[in-house]
């Protein structure tokens, strides 16, 4: 049975045609679209967009920061463990997170990295309207559309 996701987006992160993400319906798992005017932001949606699956993120206070650091061989991989490293530190820190900035975002021959930092606060379950559990990102259906004046990106989170 496909998942079937209903998330009302606030005010704050509503859709604009410069950025934005939507889901799509994928059998047992969800695929997300994002795009943004730049890669680094393109990013930035694909994390609101994940957190949006777990939980309704306008629950979650944006009091406490964490930087993040990731790296992969190639752009795909970077997303996967920019996400990857995103879902685990709910367990780590035991925090939802609910803004993301990318600060760095390089892209080399010898590889690619990203340096970000996150906002959010502690679980506290009896405030935060949580959704669903998300066990991983996959590289299923992964598509990354870089254009002068704007990045998609498409991925499927295992849920």
């Amino acid at each position: 049975m496909p998942f079937k996701l209903r998330v009302v987006v606030s005010e704050r992160q509503r859709m604009t045609p410069r950025q934005g993400f939507e889901f799509h319906e994928h059998t047992a798992d969800i695929t997300i679209e994002c795009w943004a005017s730049s890669l680094k932001e393109a990013f930035e949606q694909a994390a609101l967009a994940t957190f949006e699956v777990i939980l309704n993120t306008d629950t979650v206070r944006p009091i406490e920061s964490v930087n993040v650091s990731v790296q992969g061989i190639d752009i795909q991989e970077l997303l996967v463990e920019w996400i990857g490293h995103l879902i685990a530190l709910i367990d780590i820190n035991t925090q939802f997170y609910s803004m993301f900035e990318v600060l760095e975002l390089d892209e080399k021959d010898e590889g690619c990295s990203l340096k970000g930092r996150v906002w959010g606060e502690e679980i506290d379950l009896d405030r935060h309207e949580t959704r669903t559990e998300v066990k991983a990102m996959t590289y299923a259906d992964m598509r990354i559309d870089q254009r002068p004046e704007s990045t998609t990106l498409w991925f499927t989170l295992d849920l």
